[in-house]
């Protein structure tokens, strides 16, 4: 009997136990209510188009001999008469050249990392502040798709983490890589030959390193009589053997074709918002500069004119833009968190440990989410930034405690 007692009393214990692990594990998972951060949010609607840049370009007409080196980037602004491109006798000394340039930044950003002498004059709280701001801000880069701007976003936050390393004594500096990297620089600066001669620029402007073959179809002149003819040369235009261009003009222009009566919506002289998908340039102001409507009028070609010129905007020919007719602005919750309570619209919001029902006025409404407006005056009886609404739970009503 006693060996029984004691197989049944592990038995219950060994339940018990299980039971435990049980609900242990489903309190971990299951959670009968989760929430959201109620947040800022706008958004648009409008009509898309393909627009195609027309700007004041100039070729620059210069033949090679040798290798060239440009000493400006893509879409980098030059002066007129500036320097664009150096010219060498052989690849080997423009590769020369370029390791030059890389050692002299290399330097640069370890002696700036070598200079804390002192780590007790550094406030470590700063730095640490400084990493986290580089660290989201090449987060942030990365979604945008900033791409140009990666390589100096990371060395920023490498040299910040380097500098981090020294002060606290997990790194002892790098004396003995500089100084090998100034043997390396000063050793190949004592070979190098000069340029056999130089590329400049004919104009002030904006270097683009390559010439599409639109420089003399896609014109300003052009635009005064422009029809869908346009896109048939577009279609048949080969590019240029030109050394590359310059766009000379802050003012440009965007063409596009616009079927189903869209063109309607909009007249001569009208000014309108723009969003695009250029990194760096998402909104672009504009005015509608001409409309030219075809015969059958089921369609037209729309000019639109911009004042915005930067180096991004001269790299790209043409682009998905769309033209915003209707702009929303709110509080965005999830299509989940809205409930109804006697026919009115609101969301359930925890506060402390109470539920508590807010009606809410629906400005815009996709498939998964929901703008709500924004209270004028801070009425905490309806939905506020920062609130936590429910997005799951069941039996809620006002006044619920939920401990």
């Amino acid at each position: 009997m006693k060996d029984k007692g004691s197989i049944w009393l592990k038995t219950v214990i060994g339940l018990l136990a299980l039971v435990f692990v049980v609900y242990q594990t489903y309190s971990m998972v299951y959670k009968p209510i989760t929430t959201a951060t109620a947040v800022s949010y706008d958004t648009y609607e409008g009509i898309e188009i393909n627009g195609y840049f027309v700007r004041e370009e100039m070729l620059i007409d210069y033949k090679i001999t040798g290798t060239e080196r440009y000493v400006v980037d893509e879409g980098e602004k030059v002066a007129k008469g500036g320097t664009i491109a150096e010219v060498y006798s052989s690849a080997d000394i423009a590769a020369a050249y370029e390791r030059v340039d890389e050692l002299t930044e290399e330097i640069q950003v370890l002696e700036s990392i070598n200079s804390v002498s002192d780590p007790s004059s550094v406030n470590l709280d700063t730095l640490n502040n400084r990493i986290e701001h580089a660290y989201v801000n090449l987060l942030a880069l990365t979604d945008l798709k900033k791409f140009s701007e990666l390589d100096s976003s990371l060395n920023e936050l490498l040299m910040l983490l380097n500098k981090k390393q020294i002060l606290t004594g997990e790194a002892q500096g790098f004396d003995a890589l500089l100084t090998t990297l100034k043997a390396e620089l000063s050793s190949l600066k004592s070979t190098l030959q000069a340029p056999t001669s130089k590329v400049s620029a004919p104009a002030s402007g904006y270097f683009i390193h390559q010439a599409d073959g639109l420089e003399g179809i896609l014109t300003f002149n052009a635009l005064e009589e422009i029809d869908e003819s346009i896109f048939k040369k577009i279609a048949n235009a080969n590019p240029s053997d030109a050394f590359g261009k310059i766009v000379s003009s802050q003012n440009f222009y965007i063409v596009a074709k616009m079927e189903n009566d869209d063109y309607l919506n909009f007249s001569e002289g009208d000014s309108l918002n723009l969003r695009t998908s250029i990194s760096g340039n998402e909104e672009l102001k504009a005015t509608v500069y001409k409309i030219n409507v075809s015969e059958n009028k089921n369609s037209a070609i729309v000019v639109l004119s911009c004042q915005a010129m930067n180096g991004r905007f001269a790299l790209v020919r043409s682009a998905p833009i769309t033209i915003v007719t209707e702009e929303y602005e709110g509080i965005r919750i999830s299509n989940n968190a809205v409930r109804y309570s006697e026919g009115v619209p609101g969301v359930y919001i925890i506060q402390g440990s109470i539920v508590k029902f807010k009606p809410i006025e629906i400005v815009y409404r996709t498939e998964t989410f929901t703008l709500c407006k924004k209270s004028e005056d801070g009425n905490s009886d309806t939905i506020r930034l920062y609130d936590e609404v429910i997005e799951k739970g069941k039996n809620l009503y006002d006044g619920k405690f939920i401990g």
